[in-house]
C-alpha cells in the first residue's frame, strides 16, 4: 500500500525562519519541495558535504580495522595524538584521527619499502657499504654489483673479468666486479659487463640495519594499530553523532538556501508533504506559533513523494520494489502482491529441498547467535528464512535432497509422502506453465484495478475483455464440452478490446472513435496474442532451473562415490570433501539463479502485464 499523503504549505516571517526550521526538523515529517541551489546558495551546503565526507572517511577507516583479538589487554595509549582523541572531548577531533591514520599508513608503507631492499640485500650478505666504500676509495677502485645466470659467470664473465661470486641460488650467480676507473678499457669493461649481467643498485644501509628499522618499523605500526583500535572503540558512538549532526546541517542548510520568498523577501515560502496521519502533529506544533500554515489534499498534476506502508511481511520484499522503482503516488503498491509468487518461485528454481533445508537451519543458527543484528540485517535474515522453507517444501515436490531421491529410498514414510506431492519432470514443466498463466492473469486483474482507480471503471473494460478472451479460449482448450458458452465470452471480449481501448476519443467524434479504436485494438491483438506466448514460455525458467540445478547435484554425488580411492581412511575423507566441495558450489550457483530469475519474472512478465509504470520519488522527510 501508498501513505497516504497531505500538501502543506507554510509562511513564515524571515526574522523567525531559522527558528521555525529547526522546530520542522525536530518534529521530522514533512519531504520538503526544494529547488535547485544556485552557486551562491550552495557554498554552506559544499562545506557541510566536505566535512560530512571526512567524517565518513574516518567512519570507514576504523570500521575496517581489524578486530582486537578476544581477550587482549588493550595496548597502552603512548602517543600524545591518540590520547588526546580517546580522553578527549565527546566531539571528535577529525584532523587528530586522520594524522594518526597518515602516520599508520607511512609505517605500512616504509615497511613495504624495507622487506623490498631486505630481499634485494640479501644475497649479498651484511657488510657495511660505508666501509666498502672507503676502503674502495683508498685503492682508487669502484665495486659495482651484478647478477647473471650461473652458466654465463662461469663461461664468460670469469674467465674474462675481476669478479667474485658472492652467493648462488636457483641458477642465478650474484657477484661483484672491481673496476679500476683510470683503466683505458674500464668504460669499455662496463659496457661489457652490463650486456652480460644485470647490474643490481644496493641499499646505502647493511643488512643488520634494515631489519633493526624494519622490525622497529613493525613494532610501531602493531602499536599505532592497536591505539586506532582503542580510538575506534572510544569514538564510535560520538563519531557517528557528529556524522548525523552533519547530516542534519546539511538538510538544514539545504532547505534554507532554496526557499522561496514573498513580500520583499519578508515572508518565506515553505512547500512540502507529509503524511496524513500525521497532519494532528503538525497542528499541534505549529498552531500557537506565528507561522502561517495550509494543509491541502493532493491535486491532479502535483509530484507527490510515495512512502510504501505494508505490513511487517510484505515489507520485507519492498526491497524488490524499490529496486525497480516506486510506483506513482496515484498507482497501486504491487509489493503484498508480488511477494507469494516470488517465494513459490525461488523454492521451484532452488528445486532441492536439502538446499532449502541447509539454509533455514543456516538462517536460524545466526538469529540464535547474534543477537546483535542491524536491523536491515534481521530483515534480510527473516527473508531469506522464508525462502528456505519454501525451497524444502518445493523441493519435496521431486523428491531431491542433496541430488539423491527420496522417493527411491524405500522408506515408508517418504513413499507415502512421494505418492501424495510427488511430480515427474512432465507434470513440473506444466506446473511452471500454469503458474505463469495465473500470474499474468493475475497482473491483468491489477492492470484493470489500477486503471479504474486512476481513470474510472470504463478505461479497464479494454483489460476485462482481453482476461475474457484468454480465459475462454482456456477453456475452450482444456474443457471442450463447454466450448460453446465459452464461445460468447470470446465474443464479448473482443468486442470490449476493439471497442473500449480508449474511451475518451469517442467524446470528440463518436465514428472517428470508434474507426481508431477498431485499428487500434488489432494492433493490441497482435501484441497480446505474441506477448501472452513469449511471457507464458518464459516461465518455463522455473521448471528448467530447478531440473539443471538437480543434475548438477547427482553429478556431484556419483563424483564422491566413484572417485573415492577404495580405502578404509582416505575413501570416506576424500568422499565427503567432493560431496561437500560440490554441492557448496552447486548451491552458490542455485540460490544465485533463484533469486534472480524470479525477479526477472516479476520486472518483466508480471509488473508489464500489470500495467505497472513507476517513476514515483521516495519520501524523505526533513528531519
Amino acid at each position: 500500500m501508498i501513505e497516504k499523503m497531505k500538501k502543506l504549505t507554510f509562511l513564515v516571517y524571515h526574522r523567525e525562519y531559522d527558528e521555525f526550521l529547526h522546530r520542522l526538523q525536530e518534529l521530522g515529517v514533512m519531504h520538503v519541495e526544494g529547488g535547485a541551489l544556485t552557486e551562491g546558495q550552495s557554498e554552506a551546503v559544499s562545506a557541510d558535504m566536505a566535512e560530512l565526507r571526512r567524517v565518513d572517511s574516518v567512519i570507514n577507516h576504523l570500521a575496517n580495522l581489524p578486530k582486537p583479538d578476544k581477550g587482549a589487554t588493550p595496548a597502552s595509549v603512548t602517543s600524545p595524538v591518540a590520547e588526546s582523541v580517546v580522553n578527549g572531548a565527546a566531539t571528535p577531533d577529525l584532523a587528530t584521527i586522520e594524522t594518526l591514520f597518515t602516520r599508520r599508513e607511512a609505517l605500512s608503507n616504509r615497511e613495504k619499502e624495507l622487506t623490498e631492499q631486505i630481499e634485494l640485500l640479501t644475497p649479498w650478505g651484511d657488510f657495511d657499504p660505508a666501509y666498502v666504500r672507503e676502503q674502495m676509495d683508498a685503492a682508487a677502485c669502484e665495486m659495482r654489483f651484478f647478477k647473471v645466470a650461473s652458466k654465463t659467470f662461469n663461461k664468460e664473465i670469469v674467465p674474462n673479468f675481476r669478479v667474485e661470486a658472492i652467493s648462488e641460488k636457483k641458477g642465478t650467480t650474484s657477484f661483484v666486479a672491481v673496476l679500476q676507473p683510470t683503466d683505458e678499457d674500464y668504460a669499455e669493461t662496463l659496457s661489457k659487463l652490463q650486456s652480460l649481467a644485470v647490474e643490481v643498485i644496493l641499499p646505502t644501509a647493511s643488512l643488520s640495519a634494515l631489519c633493526t628499522e624494519q622490525e622497529q618499523t613493525r613494532v610501531e605500526a602493531v602499536e599505532m594499530e592497536s591505539q586506532l583500535q582503542s580510538v575506534a572503540a572510544s569514538q564510535a558512538t560520538a563519531l557517528q553523532a557528529l556524522r548525523s549532526s552533519l547530516s542534519s546541517r546539511m538538510d538544514f542548510d539545504t532547505v534554507r538556501a532554496t526557499t522561496a520568498t514573498a513580500a520583499d523577501d519578508s515572508l518565506m515560502v515553505l512547500r512540502g508533504w507529509i503524511p496524513a496521519k500525521r497532519e494532528a502533529d503538525i497542528q499541534t506544533a505549529f498552531e500557537s506559533s506565528g507561522a502561517w500554515f495550509e494543509i491541502a489534499d493532493p491535486k491532479p498534476g502535483d509530484d507527490i513523494p510515495v512512502c510504501l506502508k505494508n505490513n511487517r511481511f510484505f515489507r520485507l520484499f519492498e526491497m524488490f520494489t524499490e529496486l525497480y522503482m516506486l510506483p506513482k503516488y496515484s498507482e497501486l503498491d504491487l509489493t503484498p502482491f508480488l511477494a507469494p509468487f516470488y517465494i513459490l518461485f525461488f523454492g521451484l528454481c532452488l528445486g532441492d529441498s536439502g538446499y532449502g533445508l541447509f539454509i533455514t537451519i543456516a538462517v536460524l543458527a545466526v538469529k540464535m547467535f547474534k543477537k546483535n543484528l542491524s536491523q536491515s540485517m534481521k530483515a534480510a535474515m527473516n527473508l531469506l528464512l522464508i525462502l528456505g522453507i519454501s525451497a524444502f517444501c518445493c523441493g519435496l515436490l521431486s523428491g531431491a535432497f542433496f541430488g539423491f531421491n527420496l522417493y527411491t529410498l524405500g522408506v515408508p514414510f517418504f513413499n507415502c509422502l512421494g505418492s501424495a506431492v510427488s511430480l515427474d519432470n512432465s507434470q513440473m514443466f506444466n506446473l511452471s506453465l500454469i503458474l505463469g498463466f495465473i500470474q499474468i492473469i493475475f497482473g491483468m486483474c491489477l492492470k484493470a484495478y489500477n486503471r479504474t482507480i486512476q481513470l474510472g471503471f470504463t478505461y479497464s473494460l479494454s483489460t476485462i475483455g482481453w482476461m475474457m478472451v484468454i480465459l475462454s479460449l482456456a477453456v475452450t482448450l482444456l474443457m471442450p464440452e463447454y466450448s460453446g458458452t465459452a464461445k460468447w465470452f470470446t465474443y464479448a471480449g473482443l468486442a470490449l478490446a476493439f471497442l473500449m481501448n480508449s474511451p475518451e476519443r469517442y467524446q470528440k467524434n463518436p465514428v472517428t472513435g470508434l474507426l481508431i479504436n477498431v485499428g487500434s485494438g488489432l494492433w493490441d491483438a497482435y501484441n497480446t496474442a505474441t506477448g501472452m506466448l513469449g511471457d507464458m514460455l518464459s516461465y518455463v525458467r522455473l521448471f528448467a532451473l530447478g531440473l539443471s540445478g538437480g543434475i548438477l547435484a547427482t553429478v556431484f554425488d556419483s563424483l564422491a562415490t566413484g572417485l573415492a580411492p577404495d580405502n578404509v581412511v582416505l575413501g570416506p575423507i576424500v568422499m565427503v570433501l567432493i560431496f561437500v566441495f560440490g554441492h557448496a558450489l552447486n548451491m552458490f550457483m542455485n540460490v544465485l539463479g533463484a533469486f534472480v530469475h524470479p525477479m526477472r519474472l516479476t520486472f518483466v512478465e508480471f509488473f508489464k502485464n500489470a500495467g505497472y509504470e513507476g517513476g514515483g520519488s521516495a519520501y524523505k522527510p526533513f528531519k
